[in-house]
């Protein structure tokens, strides 16, 4: 069997129930995969996310449930919710990935949106003086107090690591810019603050 997390290639027989056989074929013809490159993709999926995700408290929701209950909050709350969310996240991230720094944050955000249904897209820039600059656009359908939440909670991540951030958002869509990508500045821990601007201007 190929081992995708590391690139190289291994075997190993597996007893598999033979309703479980049955569903992964037709899931791979469905997906339009080999059902050795969809096995891979489960056992990457478990192992970068689901093994870790309930003990670092993850939990499935529906959409409409998590929307009402940020529609029940004022925008102050909202914040409050998300920024002591977002400096409690060090320990998780360092279960998750085993270290905190911006590719950490990338990597666990890239498991989230995709297992929340959400449309992320990452693009580097490069901006005055040839300085790099990482963008993240996430489309989520979930309303105007969500993207306070999201906003709030990335920033306040991102810079807590020591990365320079900017955010702007609609009420169903954000933008987050990070700079000083060659080096963060020093760590900032829980209950620092920053510099960096959060913007609530229409992309």
């Amino acid at each position: 069997m190929e081992n995708s997390r590391n690139g190289s290639n291994s075997s190993i027989t597996f007893r598999l129930k033979d309703q479980a056989i049955d569903d992964l074929k037709k899931r791979s013809e469905e997906e339009g995969l080999s059902l050795n490159n969809l096995v891979n993709k489960v056992l990457d999926s478990y192992l970068e996310w689901e093994c870790f995700a309930a003990k670092v408290g993850f939990i499935p929701m529906q959409k409409s449930v998590l929307r009402n209950l940020f529609d029940s909050l004022s925008e102050g709350q909202i914040r409050e919710i998300a920024i002591a969310a977002a400096d409690s996240f060090e320990d998780e991230l360092l279960m998750m990935r085993g270290k905190v720094d911006l590719d950490s944050v990338l990597s666990v955000t890239k498991g989230r949106m995709k297992r929340s249904g959400f449309s992320l897209s990452v693009f580097d820039n490069t901006v005055e003086n040839s300085k790099k600059v990482k963008r993240l656009i996430i489309q989520h359908e979930m309303g105007h107090n969500w993207s306070i939440f999201a906003t709030t909670y990335y920033h306040r991540l991102i810079s807590n690591i020591g990365h320079i951030v900017e955010t702007e958002r609609t009420d169903n869509s954000l933008s987050i810019e990070i700079f000083n990508l060659d080096g963060p500045t020093a760590y900032m821990r829980r209950g620092a603050t920053s510099s960096a601007t959060i913007s609530s201007q229409r992309m």
